[in-house]
Protein backbone atom coordinates (compact mmCIF):
# COMPACT_ATOMS: atom_id res chain seq x y z
CA UNK A 1 0.00 0.00 0.00
CA UNK A 2 3.16 2.42 0.67
CA UNK A 3 3.32 2.05 -3.06
CA UNK A 4 0.25 3.51 -3.49
CA UNK A 5 0.84 6.84 -5.88
CA UNK A 6 -0.85 8.84 -3.74
CA UNK A 7 1.57 9.18 -1.08
CA UNK A 8 4.17 10.05 -3.71
CA UNK A 9 7.11 7.70 -1.61
CA UNK A 10 10.19 6.97 -3.08
CA UNK A 11 11.53 3.57 -1.68
CA UNK A 12 14.20 4.73 0.82
CA UNK A 13 11.25 6.94 2.32
CA UNK A 14 9.19 3.86 2.12
CA UNK A 15 11.59 1.71 3.95
CA UNK A 16 12.05 4.67 6.89
CA UNK A 17 8.38 4.61 7.34
CA UNK A 18 7.93 0.87 7.92
CA UNK A 19 11.60 0.84 9.90
CA UNK A 20 9.13 3.54 12.07
CA UNK A 21 6.35 1.65 12.44
CA UNK A 22 7.05 -2.17 12.67
CA UNK A 23 7.74 -1.72 15.94
CA UNK A 24 4.75 -0.81 17.14
CA UNK A 25 2.97 -4.14 15.39
CA UNK A 26 1.30 -7.26 16.36
CA UNK A 27 1.83 -10.61 14.08
CA UNK A 28 -1.98 -11.58 13.28
CA UNK A 29 -2.76 -14.60 11.93
CA UNK A 30 -5.80 -14.83 9.57
CA UNK A 31 -8.15 -17.12 11.22
CA UNK A 32 -11.56 -16.05 10.81
CA UNK A 33 -13.45 -14.54 8.32
CA UNK A 34 -15.37 -11.41 9.28
CA UNK A 35 -19.38 -11.93 8.92
CA UNK A 36 -20.26 -8.63 7.14
CA UNK A 37 -18.84 -8.81 3.74
CA UNK A 38 -17.37 -5.44 2.40
CA UNK A 39 -18.64 -4.20 -1.46
CA UNK A 40 -15.28 -4.06 -2.79
CA UNK A 41 -13.46 -7.61 -2.36
CA UNK A 42 -10.06 -6.70 -2.58
CA UNK A 43 -10.99 -5.45 0.99
CA UNK A 44 -12.51 -8.19 2.60
CA UNK A 45 -9.07 -9.08 3.83
CA UNK A 46 -8.85 -5.77 5.91
CA UNK A 47 -12.48 -6.80 7.53
CA UNK A 48 -10.90 -10.12 8.40
CA UNK A 49 -7.53 -9.08 10.07
CA UNK A 50 -9.44 -6.93 12.11
CA UNK A 51 -11.75 -9.61 12.81
CA UNK A 52 -9.31 -12.91 13.39
CA UNK A 53 -7.10 -10.15 15.87
CA UNK A 54 -10.18 -8.50 17.76
CA UNK A 55 -9.13 -5.38 16.74
CA UNK A 56 -11.24 -2.23 18.99
CA UNK A 57 -11.24 0.03 15.85
CA UNK A 58 -9.56 0.02 11.88
CA UNK A 59 -8.85 3.00 10.78
CA UNK A 60 -8.97 3.52 7.11
CA UNK A 61 -9.96 6.31 4.20
CA UNK A 62 -11.50 3.24 2.19
CA UNK A 63 -15.14 4.46 1.65
CA UNK A 64 -16.88 0.92 0.96
CA UNK A 65 -14.99 0.19 4.59
CA UNK A 66 -16.23 3.57 6.12
CA UNK A 67 -19.68 2.58 5.54
CA UNK A 68 -19.93 -1.05 6.87
CA UNK A 69 -18.89 1.38 10.33
CA UNK A 70 -21.59 -0.14 12.99
CA UNK A 71 -22.10 -3.44 11.24
CA UNK A 72 -18.98 -5.16 12.86
CA UNK A 73 -17.58 -5.94 16.40
CA UNK A 74 -14.81 -3.04 15.81
CA UNK A 75 -15.24 0.10 15.01
CA UNK A 76 -14.09 1.63 11.66
CA UNK A 77 -12.92 5.08 11.81
CA UNK A 78 -11.54 7.71 9.11
CA UNK A 79 -7.86 8.43 9.58
CA UNK A 80 -9.11 12.59 10.87
CA UNK A 81 -11.82 10.97 13.28
CA UNK A 82 -9.06 8.26 15.25
CA UNK A 83 -6.53 11.29 15.45
CA UNK A 84 -8.94 13.97 16.84
CA UNK A 85 -10.12 11.12 19.51
CA UNK A 86 -6.54 10.62 20.23
CA UNK A 87 -6.29 13.63 20.69
CA UNK A 88 -9.13 14.17 22.85
CA UNK A 89 -8.04 11.58 24.60
CA UNK A 90 -4.08 12.44 25.14
CA UNK A 91 -2.76 9.33 24.45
Amino acid sequence: MLTYPKFRLEPEERIELLADYLPFCAIVELSERCPQACRDSKDQIFLDLAHSGTADVLVTGDKDLLELNARTAFRIQSPESYRTEVERRGD
